[in-house]
């Protein structure tokens, strides 16, 4: 098949399509997994496909984790790197799920999955859009209260780190920030460095 009907194919489905879309199409079980070796196509999990193109960014990874895992949310320091409020990049995105529920396993990127409450997943969740798609992502002032909650995990620094980073802005809203800290019941460790911050 040309790599222009390939394209198309793509194209017409936002860049991802499943296996049942291409066999649609007339790709056989062959082309697709030639097309896949070729680096045409990325297999994002079993049965569905990327286009892939040679500007890859953090986002894409984002967006490609959203599309395949429908409750997954990016947290914690993915988040906060992607906020400016960090100087820390993981090595693998973080992402949030509800308590029980099922990841699949993705072919590509790598991740790092933490189950939060019903409360504490739903809290602060906003839907970004951006030219590589759309993707779910908490708030900074909820990401910087996830972090203070698993900050014996994953090491305080990076915790204090975005909250006094998020103090300096002119943009802070602590309202929202408190509120987010009360729902991670973070109120008593955060509040210290507020006020010793904010004099």
């Amino acid at each position: 098949m040309q790599a222009s009907k390939i394209t198309q194919i793509f194209e017409n489905k936002h860049n991802y399509a499943r296996t049942s879309d291409l066999l649609k199409e007339g790709v056989s079980f062959r082309e697709i997994k030639r097309l896949v070796d070729s680096g045409r196509i990325a297999q994002i999990k079993r049965g569905l496909y990327r286009l892939q193109d040679h500007q890859h960014t953090s986002i894409r990874d984002f967006v490609d984790v959203c599309r395949a895992i429908p409750k997954a949310v990016v947290c914690l320091y993915s988040a906060l790197s992607t906020d400016e409020l960090t100087t820390f990049v993981p090595t693998e995105i973080m992402i949030a799920v509800p308590q029980g529920y099922h990841v699949p396993k993705l072919a590509y990127p790598p991740l790092q999955v933490f189950h939060f409450s019903k409360k504490q997943y739903e809290a602060g969740i906003i839907e970004k859009q951006d030219k590589e798609g759309s993707y779910r992502i908490y708030t900074p002032e909820k990401s910087i209260c996830d972090a203070f909650r698993f900050r014996r995990k994953l090491g305080d620094d990076v915790a204090k780190e975005a909250l006094f980073e998020y103090l300096r802005r002119k943009n802070r809203n602590l309202e929202k920030l408190l509120d987010y800290a009360e729902v991670c019941r973070m109120t008593a460790i955060m509040k210290p460095y507020i006020e010793a911050r904010l004099g």
